[in-house]
């Protein structure tokens, strides 16, 4: 496998291993430029200029995985969506939180499927 996410610590690697790749580059992509703007709101479609992804995928990866560790605000006359990282949030503790919730994702499909089976 190739080591798409280094500095991140070996769980975040273990996540890569059952996410989509792709997804997980995503996320990390969508993180930092969000890391990077520190504090400031960004648009749904700066996001995506920013890390080379169309803006449907921005906002479908943002509100699947990301959402409990961004604050929304609307911008009315545009009708815009600007989007932060919450103060205090750590990019190491979303990716911590992502492989926690993949693992006990996957432990809810393996129960299910012995229950069903019997």
């Amino acid at each position: 496998m190739v080591n798409i996410l280094c500095g991140y610590g070996s769980g975040w690697r273990n996540l890569a291993e059952r996410m989509r790749k792709d997804t997980a580059r995503n996320i990390i992509k969508i993180t930092k430029c969000l890391k990077q703007a520190e504090g400031g709101w960004l648009w749904i479609r700066e996001i995506g200029r920013r890390c080379n992804l169309h803006h449907k995928t921005v906002s479908r990866l943002i509100s699947q995985h990301l959402e409990m560790f961004v604050d929304f605000q609307k911008f009315e006359p545009f009708n815009v969506l600007m989007v932060r990282l919450k103060p205090g949030t750590e990019i190491n503790s979303i990716f911590k939180f992502l492989h926690i919730m993949e693992k006990i994702g996957k432990n809810k499909a393996n129960k299910q499927n012995t229950v069903s089976e019997t």
